[in-house]
């Protein structure tokens, strides 16, 4: 190379001085720089439509997580508040004595029906060394002794009940309510009732009448619930379990409580897109439950909701239960081949038929010969 360069100077004249080598070496300073530039811009666009398209099927790659999702649709909901309290007759009047004295015959027993007027019980009011004289307690309403507090022999008077008559079908329940929920307490406002002889089931009932003060030394409030149905099972001195309704959204999407996130200080859900991804929502929530929470804004009727599963942002997910895409394709694609096939088969079959037309037609020729 050296040789040749020395050539050329020689040809053209050129004397090879220092100056002159400098500006051969900025030369190609200058060439090498701009090659490496080029080399450089080519590789990085390389790299990124390469770092792309690992984006794009990281995705496709990552194994799905299985999950467990609910579809949302419009339903109710409703928080309840869990009370105690014991069955009685709406009509029922407990049975007074005229006088004071001893008890000297019970005619009635619990459960009988009695009459208005009729009567009840006999009283001896006599006192020590007077004449007897038998007094009768008679009912004042007609109906059933849902109560008979008293045995022969006691000595009562006359502000001692005696009896107490009722209607067993017009049935009621009384239960006392915090005084913190007192500003959610309406007349109208539904209970469902449980008794422990009936178990797995629930009886409707409404509250008809609300106390209009709080109770100074228990802090509650006296609500009636009146039952929705007559129920012969259900009966006067029954101890029932009760979950009066407080609160009622109807027509709202609901969401289970524990699939509820905090992030950023935003309540956030995973919502499956139609890539199978899921997807991080921000929700408004209304009221709420030990289960459920209300969802007033971020979700759509047909959104699927993860409630179970290990999946967070960005995961690959599947449905529990359902079957992938995939599957599905290679079903149609082995349909395809089968039908392909088939195809083949009768290509070949036809094949078959015109070698035999062949051979036929050189079998006819050899005998006109």
């Amino acid at each position: 190379m050296k040789r040749k360069l020395s050539e050329i100077f020689k040809e053209r004249k050129i004397k090879i001085t220092p100056e002159v080598i400098v500006k051969i070496v900025m030369v190609a300073l200058i060439v090498l720089f701009i090659l490496i530039s080029a080399i450089s811009k080519f590789a990085g666009k390389k790299g990124s439509a390469g770092a792309n398209f690992g984006k794009g099927s990281q995705n496709q790659g990552e194994a799905a997580i299985t999950v467990s999702a609910k579809q949302i649709e419009r339903e109710t909901i409703q928080n309840t508040v869990k009370l105690t309290g014991n069955v009685s007759s709406v009509s029922e009047i407990s049975i007074y004595p005229d006088t004071s004295g001893k008890i000297t015959s019970i005619v009635k027993n619990l459960g009988d029906f009695v009459s208005k007027g009729e009567t009840i019980a006999f009283i001896d009011p006599s006192k020590p060394g007077s004449a007897y004289v038998a007094s009768p307690v008679k009912a004042a309403i007609s109906g059933t002794i849902i109560d008979l507090p008293v045995s022969l022999g006691d000595t009562v008077s006359n502000s001692t009940s005696i009896a107490t008559v009722g209607s067993l079908s017009d049935l009621q329940l009384k239960v006392y309510v915090a005084e913190k929920y007192s500003a959610y307490l309406k007349e109208g406002m539904s209970a469902y009732v449980s008794v422990s002889s009936i178990p797995n089931e629930k009886f409707m009932a409404t509250a008809m009448k609300i106390s209009p003060v709080v109770n100074k030394s228990n802090r509650t409030i006296e609500v009636d619930l009146k039952f929705a149905r007559y129920d012969k099972r259900i009966k006067p001195g029954m101890f029932a379990s009760v979950e009066l309704v407080i609160q009622e959204e109807k027509n709202t999407f609901v969401v289970p409580k524990d699939c509820i996130s905090n992030f950023n200080g935003k309540e956030t859900v995973l919502v499956i897109n139609a890539d199978g991804i899921a997807e991080r929502a921000e929700i408004e929530t209304g009221i709420g439950n030990d289960l459920d929470v209300q969802v007033k804004d971020g979700l759509k009727e047909g959104d699927k909701v993860i409630i179970a599963g290990s999946a967070t942002a960005g995961s690959v997910v599947r449905i529990a239960g359902e079957h992938s895409g995939d599957n599905q394709s290679s079903d149609e694609k082995s349909s395809d081949n089968q039908s392909t096939g088939e195809k083949s088969s009768d290509n070949q079959s036809s094949g078959e038929k015109s070698s035999d037309n062949q051979s036929s037609g050189e079998l006819k020729t050899e005998s006109e010969d």
